[in-house]
């Protein structure tokens, strides 16, 4: 099957499987090709109609929503508008591990659902259920997200992936088929990453040629170090999809300077899959709204216009998620207009993790990401991990390169102090590699002080990715 035409997976074998396999992904993906270009008074009433069809839904038939409704005065009534909505408090991963089972839906069996959980970034692995049906409109929405950068089934697609949960969650042999055979993935796991395995993809992107590449962010940077220092010059594609990570505004010009296509850059998470993703104008992410209620709560102790990203899953039934902190950085764009003619909403950029932050003296918060921007234009610097060991000592990994030296690191300590106002005892340690998580994405910040749960007070004028 590996070698057959594009058009003939595209229109044959990926439409048979998903009969089988997601039996509503056909209408759902044409739905999502349809409503994207609807106004966005009509995308906002079509949002607020299946919100009320949720909220009617969690009230009768789980118990933690039946509680948490009536104390907001809501009552499983249907709400005159979203902005109505906010009277609901957010919901936390605290709240969905202290009362997970009464969050299930009482009319879902066991095999009505599937059991997921997150990769554990921030803390301990949340678990959490979708339902089935859910799954044909998270592949329609993915296949349509996909299509904007020009990615369709049927196409050889690379993949630099590093959820090790992916790989020992029981999917075995069958996922390994249709990864290969279905999918077209030529993929790496970044986890735990050696030269050798560099080697081995860069032979196996030869053999396919792939035009796309889906990466985490900071393993599409790291490859394309490698390349260039292997002066490796005909591994290119089309279109570079980027995840995962929050995307520098460096590393997409240096991206598409080592591989030749255009960076898309995409937000999703495990809980809700896509969120939001760049068009061909490349003018903010649109927002996956059809299947998405997602907000941007201020919050005092981060840096404005920034705020809390929250979510609410408009089409999972079986253990809904009603205004869900994430645990992420993000703000609107200013202009909502995009010439692609698509009103889906547009968020500006996500500028990380809310763990993904110093916390300074009297509370002062930096943002990780805006730290890495002091330094993204320095080429004898790698790779930098920020590591907060107490208070305001603050150590600075650094993977180093051919030319780093006294200069560099001088440097280096001059524009960090600038930038942090003196208020940090710098360290510089060089490692040869910033390991990832165990999910594969790499941090910004390790915060192994106390400040960083003891709350904030005040926050570093301009910090933000």
């Amino acid at each position: 099957m590996s070698t057959l035409p594009e058009w003939a997976i595209r229109k044959l074998v990926f439409p048979l499987w998903s009969l089988r396999d997601h039996p509503g992904y056909r209408g759902d993906l044409r739905d999502f090709l349809r409503t994207q270009f609807l106004s966005r008074a009509q995308i906002e009433a079509l949002q607020l109609e299946r919100l009320n069809k949720l909220l009617k839904h969690a009230y009768a038939q789980c118990p933690f929503y039946r509680r948490r409704l009536a104390e907001a005065g809501i009552n499983g009534d249907r709400l005159p508008s979203l902005d109505a909505f906010k009277a609901l408090p957010l919901l936390g991963k605290r709240d969905i591990q202290d009362n997970g089972a009464e969050m299930l839906a009482t009319d879902f069996s066991e095999s009505d659902r599937v059991r997921n959980q997150t990769g554990g970034s921030t803390g301990s692995p949340l678990q959490f259920y979708v339902d089935k049906r859910r799954f044909d409109s998270r592949l329609a929405s993915t296949v349509r997200h996909n299509g904007w950068a020009g990615y369709q089934p049927g196409d050889w697609c690379a993949e630099l992936w590093g959820a090790r949960l992916d790989e020992v969650a029981g999917r075995g042999w069958w996922d390994g088929c249709r990864n290969r055979f279905l999918y077209r993935l030529v993929p790496l796991n970044t986890s735990l990453i050696r030269p050798e395995d560099w080697d081995l993809f860069i032979t196996a992107l030869r053999k396919r040629r792939p035009r796309f590449i889906v990466a985490y962010t900071q393993s599409a940077v790291l490859f394309a170090h490698y390349l260039r220092e292997k002066r490796v010059d005909d591994i290119r594609f089309e279109s570079l999809i980027t995840t995962a990570e929050v995307l520098l505004p460096g590393q997409r010009e240096f991206l598409q300077e080592t591989f030749g296509g255009r960076v898309f850059n995409r937000y999703g998470c495990r809980e809700v899959s896509v969120i939001a993703s760049e068009c061909e104008h490349h003018r903010g992410l649109h927002v996956n709204a059809e299947a998405l209620l997602v907000e941007i709560a201020a919050d005092p102790y981060l840096p404005a216009p920034g705020g809390k990203v929250v979510i609410t899953d408009l089409l999972n039934f079986s253990m809904p998620l009603i205004r869900y902190e994430i645990g992420d950085v993000g703000q609107w764009s200013e202009n909502q207009e995009c010439p692609c003619g698509r009103a889906l909403p547009l968020l500006a950029d996500i500028q990380g993790r809310i763990t993904d932050f110093l916390v300074l003296s009297h509370g002062l918060k930096v943002s990780g990401p805006s730290l890495t921007l002091v330094v993204s234009d320095m080429p004898d610097v790698r790779q930098v991990q920020f590591i907060q060991k107490s208070g305001d000592e603050v150590t600075l990994r650094v993977v180093p390169g051919h030319a780093y030296g006294p200069e560099t690191a001088a440097e280096l300590r001059k524009r960090l102090s600038l930038y942090l106002k003196g208020l940090a005892r710098l360290q510089i340690e060089l490692v040869e590699s910033i390991p990832s998580l165990a999910s594969g994405k790499y941090r910004f910040v390790v915060n192994e002080s106390e400040s960083q749960a003891a709350g904030t007070e005040a926050t570093l004028e301009g910090a933000r990715a």
